[in-house]
Formats: structure tokens, sequence, C-alpha cells
């Protein structure tokens, strides 16, 4: 298939996550499909507006070549707006009822891009079909996961230019960021960005290294966990940063997309929440640790044994037993809740901070791998094409 017009469905219910993929996706879409016309359709822009500073309050703007348009201004406008030849549908949302109507006619092909899992069962169903029922629009399913039969991840070439350009310039993103950081050269330097948790085990753990710690906190739940924690604590308190010993806690005020890729990549390790947070993080191949959503019955236990499952497969001929048994015990421990809220855990961090070196260098091979195997922007412009 020749590719002339791209329409990017997504529903934002609370998260930055999901439009965060989609804005992603979009301008390495138009990046790969220059003389593509490409629309986004979200239906609100308060989270839009966060990542990206160029949005404005507008039903219909342009930004970099990409249209981005609200539901709302989509169901009045339906007739004129049309539809395109193909259509990706992010998460399952809900297209427009209007805008469906003219598409199974005037479509060709509708995909549905999944949220990621590592689960096994993906590979089943992705590329799968799903019939619609009428007109000739065909749906066809895609599984975002870590091995080659899935749909990978989103290894996008405007991230990975930016992380060697950073590598190339690192004395210049060392003074963006750190310049009032002293003696950054001895101290451990990370970002946190979480659901609700209590992080009283990661404070008394950092204590008992050799290092001071820089701790950038990011996002409300992660920042209002610790401020209730710490209430228990004596600290010395500077409004945006606290002192509890060696350990500095820095407040971090919301950063944009390109920002926070640019930050991530310059820490010593990066723990994150979700999925979008995840993936850049894994593609940094420094130490990370993933926070994933609750669910019921403990369901995300499930992704996380998962993604452990894929992990060991790749770097097992590279790491010995007892890496992979702590770093699997502390991503169980660090996410076995019945639900995100201030309960006490039982994870360990110390194996973590003592072995970053070690952890770094297995990162990167699964990193690696991930990139030249699993890149879902490759897979799914390879499927457009092929379709």
């Amino acid at each position: 298939m020749e590719l002339k017009t791209l329409d990017i469905f997504c529903e934002i219910i609370d998260n930055y996550g999901d439009i965060g993929v989609v804005y992603r996706t979009a301008k390495e879409l138009q990046k790969i499909f220059p003389k593509s016309k490409i629309r986004v359709f979200l239906n609100r822009l308060d989270e839009f507006k966060k990542i990206n500073s160029q949005v404005l309050d507008l039903p219909s703007q342009n930004i970099d070549g990409i249209e981005y348009i609200t539901f709302d201004y989509l169901r009045d406008n339906a007739n004129e707006l049309l539809t395109a030849q193909v259509i990706i549908e992010a998460f399952g949302c809900q297209i427009p009822e209007k805008y469906m109507e003219i598409a199974y006619d005037n479509s060709e092909l509708l995909i549905n891009l999944e949220y990621l899992s590592a689960e096994d069962w993906i590979e089943d169903f992705h590329l799968q079909s799903s019939p619609l029922g009428r007109g000739k629009l065909k749906k066809v399913f895609f599984m975002p996961g870590f091995t080659e039969k899935s749909g990978g991840v989103i290894a996008d070439s405007n991230y990975l230019e930016r992380i060697q350009r950073l590598l190339e310039n690192k004395e210049f993103y060392e003074k963006k960021y750190f310049s009032d950081i002293e003696n950054r050269e001895n101290k451990i330097v990370g970002t946190l960005f979480s659901y609700e948790k209590n992080f009283t085990p990661l404070l008394e753990d950092l204590k008992k290294l050799d290092k001071n710690v820089v701790i950038l906190a990011m996002g409300e739940k992660t920042q209002d966990s610790l401020r209730k924690i710490l209430k228990n604590f004596s600290i010395e308190d500077f409004r945006n940063s606290l002192k509890y010993g060696k350990i500095e806690i820095r407040f971090l005020n919301f950063l944009n997309q390109e920002e926070y890729e640019e930050l991530i990549n310059i820490v010593d390790f990066n723990f994150v929440r979700g999925e979008d947070s995840f993936i850049r993080a894994v593609l940094t191949g420094k130490p990370y640790m993933w926070h994933i959503y609750c669910q019921e019955e403990y369901a995300h236990m499930d992704k996380i044994e998962g993604f452990l499952d894929k992990y060991r497969r790749v770097i097992e001929n590279f790491s010995d037993e007892d890496f992979l048994l702590n770093m699997e015990k502390f991503f169980k421990d660090y996410n076995f809740r019945k639900e995100n809220s201030l309960e006490l855990g039982k994870e360990s961090y110390l194996y973590f901070f003592e072995n970053l070196a070690k952890i770094e260098k297995y990162n990167t091979i699964f990193r690696d791998f991930l990139i030249q195997k699993c890149n879902l922007i490759n897979k799914l412009k390879d499927f457009i094409e092929k379709y």
C-alpha cells in the first residue's frame, strides 16, 4: 500500500502515557511517510499541553506538519473532514460514531494498536484480523511486546538520535540539568516517577551506601508519597528539595517529552511507571525499575513475570544466575501490591544500588536486542507497506 492519509485516534483517560505513545508514533510515521497527510484526533488536550509546549487550546491545529483535532470538532465537522486511508485506533479507544459511519466504506485498514504486554499469548493475536461486519474496512490487531513475533516497542529514530546527540555532548547536558549539583561525579543521581508508594525502605537502604544520593522526584503521586512519608523523618526542608542525611530529594516541575528523554539518559538510574516512561528507560540501557499499575487479582504481576521472562531469554547467556535471581526478586517485591497505596512493602534496594555498573551492562544488551529485533515503528511501517 502507498500510504496517502493516516488518522490516529487517542482517548486520554488520566495519564500521560497514552498521548506520549501517540505523539511519538505520529512524529515517527510522519518522518517515514513525508508525503502522507497525518492527523491525530484527541478527546482532550490537557495532558498533550503538558508534554508539548506548542499545543494551544484550539479544536484544530497544525504542529510540525501534523494536524491535531479534538473529538468534539470532528463530530461537528465529520462530513467535511472525511476519513483516512489507514486508521490507527490507539489502545481500543472509542472512535466517534460519525467518523466510523463514513470509514466503513471509505477507509481501507483499521489498526488496533494495543497496550504493551510481555505475555506469551500476544504473539498469537498479533496481526490477526477481526471482522467489522460491514463495508470494505478491515480491522487488524497490533500487539506491542518484547519478542520478534510481537509488535515490538517504540524505538523511534527521533529518540535514538536524541540519545546519540546527548552522548556526543554529555558535558553540555550535564551543565543543563546538574549545574547546581556539587561534586556530581561523586554522587549517585537518578529519577523517581511512580504511583502512590511507601519509599521508606528506599530511604533507609540509600543511607547505607558509601555515596551521597540525589533523587529527582517527578509527578504529583511520587512527590505526594514522599512528602507524606518524610513527615515522620528528621529532615531539612528547602521547599523544592528535602535533605535526609546523605540523601537529597529534589521535586521537579513537569518536563516536556524531549526534556524528560534528555534527563533520563544522563542520570545513573531511573525508577519509572506506566508504559511510555518504562520503554524510554529501557532504551537508555541504564539501570531501571518499573512501577506497574496495579490490577485486580494481582493481574499486573503476570505482566511483570512476562517481562522478566523475556529479559532472561535475551541476557541469560551473558549474565550469571545470581544476578538474574536478585533482579527478578527486586522487580516482584517492588510491585507486589493489591493496590497502589502507602502500604509498606518488603523490597530491598541494596543489591540494585550496589550493582549499578553490572545492571547497566546487561540492560544495554537487552536494549540493543529490542532496537535491532523488536522495533515497533519498523514493524508498523512494513505492515502498512505490504498490506
